[in-house]
């Protein structure tokens, strides 16, 4: 044996062995799984011992939707969720002005939220303005659907002369006419074609050091959609910046890259590279083809079926029509493309369905694994026809914290009641996997398990939760952080669960979460994260 893991409390999620005191592993895979007399009997003289010191451990969470290169970029940004106000977010930007804008001569900043603010109200160019009228300013809010800038940005991105047409993407403007600093949508990429792209070298860094990050918090596999990170034809560069990390031993964790190829002109070019669902590089994969078909509920950009209570002028943003949509399904799912599609309101998320029932019934498929990410604003109806066609849910239970505060507002408290309905799917024998959109939010997974078991808001535990009848129980959130992670990259032989034959990728707690009151749930640490029985994290 390599290495021996011993002296803990193992939850195994494999039924045929569910709990354990330790587990051997050689070459990176679990060998022997069992009590600590049996198993430290197989050690050798070059075996390495570890002492879990009798902490609780669980196969390796997996997060299965994030953004891992915005989340690297966004480390070089201001840190806007913790403001309280605008005056907040201003005086936060002020104090890093400098630094911030040193690199490329813009400050930018992330992560603000207005519906977190005293008075709930998007920020403009005038806001910007008090920050600096000298440097250009680009902020964007915590959802990534809109971004705002200030006057000197707007000048030098020539918005003051003309303002592109759009088909999806909005340029606002105030009652003058004149641009108010607020852009929707792709409309961002008029900031984001303005910057530059990073060197192979430092993208290699971005990416390691962001996966470090997911490690220290018990993740040892991601999926995450990189290739819209910045502008232009850059997925030969992020590509080969895991290939060379996978190469030099330097990828902590498992990627499975969801390919956001919008068009089926990059679909064709990417398919011609020899690229589709299921190539390998080592702890590399690529995964399913990625489309976006709206936007968020925060930004009132999220599709509609109805319009917006509290806009009645808006139904939201389709970034795709029916016939597109089913367009780009169809050669993706031709050519052997997994699929995850981006739906968060209502009339999205049907249009999604319409297209799948179609392509599948037209071109049958054994096991395409397609599914729909967030699937957010739901009824019954809806959650029924997901179950028919055998759709994976690519579930974010901590977006419940920011969202509670809003979803009434925005789509009514009936359809709010039956929305981020994780029990319905987990009811009905659905396969609902966890994960976080960071940097939307931070992949940190025990509070996103703590929301979706409470249904509360994990910085404000005394609030009521959300339809706490729509939350799951401690296994089933465990299972969909784990072993439906692996499902979802059709990967459920390899790892998910703590089982002889598959990957010791594995996350020891500093408490028993299935013995731990609810409310405690949130405090839990991550004490030491093992990816192929190699330590990737330790706090022990």
């Amino acid at each position: 044996m390599d290495t021996i893991f011993y002296n803990g409390k193992f939850r195994t999620m494999d039924k045929m062995n569910p709990e354990a005191e330790a587990v051997a592993v050689k070459d990176g895979i679990i060998t022997r799984v069992g009590s600590n007399e049996e198993i430290l009997a197989l050690a050798e003289a070059h075996t390495k011992k570890v002492d879990l010191e009798g902490k609780f451990a669980l196969p390796g969470f997996s997060d299965s939707h994030l953004h891992l290169i915005y989340y690297a970029n966004t480390k070089r940004k201001v840190e806007l969720s913790q403001a309280r106000s605008i005056e907040e977010a201003i005086s936060l930007c002020k104090a890093q002005l400098q630094e911030k804008s040193k690199e490329d001569g813009w400050l930018l900043g992330c992560g603000w939220n207005q519906e977190d603010w005293k008075v709930p109200v998007f920020p403009t160019k005038i806001d910007l303005d008090k920050i600096s009228q000298d440097i250009p300013i680009a902020i964007t809010r915590t959802c990534y659907h809109a971004t705002v800038i200030n006057s000197k940005a707007i000048e030098l991105l020539g918005l003051n002369k003309e303002i592109p047409e759009l088909s999806n993407g909005i340029v606002e403007v105030d009652e003058n006419g004149q641009v108010n600093g607020i852009l929707r949508e792709s409309a961002q990429n008029i900031v984001w074609n303005y910057m530059g792209v990073p060197t192979l070298e430092d993208l290699k860094n971005r990416i390691e050091d962001a996966c470090l990050d997911a490690a220290s918090k018990g993740i040892t596999a991601i999926q995450t959609d990189d290739f819209e990170t910045f502008t232009g034809d850059t997925i030969d560069l992020i590509i080969k910046a895991y290939h060379e990390l996978v190469s030099e031993g330097r990828l902590p964790v498992r990627v499975y890259q969801q390919c956001l190829l919008r068009t089926p002109e990059k679909l064709q070019a990417f398919l011609d590279k020899g690229y589709k669902t299921g190539y390998e590089f080592g702890l590399y994969k690529i995964g399913p083809l990625k489309l976006l078909n709206d936007g968020s509920l925060g930004a009132r950009t999220a599709y509609m079926r109805e319009p917006y209570h509290d806009d009645p002028s808006t139904k939201g943003v389709a970034l795709y029509d029916p016939e597109q949509l089913t367009k780009m399904i169809k050669m993706g799912h031709e050519n052997g493309m997994q699929i995850a599609i981006h739906c968060i309101g209502d009339a999205a998320i049907e249009m999604a369905v319409n297209s799948f029932e179609q392509v599948m019934l037209e071109s049958p498929r054994t096991d395409p694994r397609h599914g729909i990410v967030h699937c957010q604003i739901t009824d019954i109806n809806l959650i029924e026809r997901i179950k028919k066609l055998n759709l994976l849910i690519y579930a974010q239970p901590i977006f419940i914290r920011a969202d509670k505060n809003i979803i009434n507002q925005r789509v009514g408290e009936e359809l709010g009641s039956t929305s981020y309905n994780w029990r319905a799917f987990a009811d009905r024998n659905m396969h609902l996997s966890g994960g976080s959109d960071c940097p939307v939010e931070k992949f940190d997974t025990i509070p996103n398990m703590y929301c979706a078991v409470t249904g509360k808001n994990p910085e404000r535990d005394s609030d009521p939760a959300w339809h706490p009848e729509n939350c799951l129980t401690v296994d089933e959130t465990v299972k969909g952080f784990t072993w439906e992670g692996a499902y979802a990259a059709f990967q459920e032989n390899e790892r998910g669960t703590i089982s002889v034959g598959k990957y010791a990728d594995m996350v020891v707690l500093s408490e028993d979460l299935y013995q731990v009151p609810e409310d405690q749930i949130k405090d839990i640490q991550v004490k030491m994260t093992m990816v192929n029985g190699e330590i990737k994290y330790s706090d022990l």
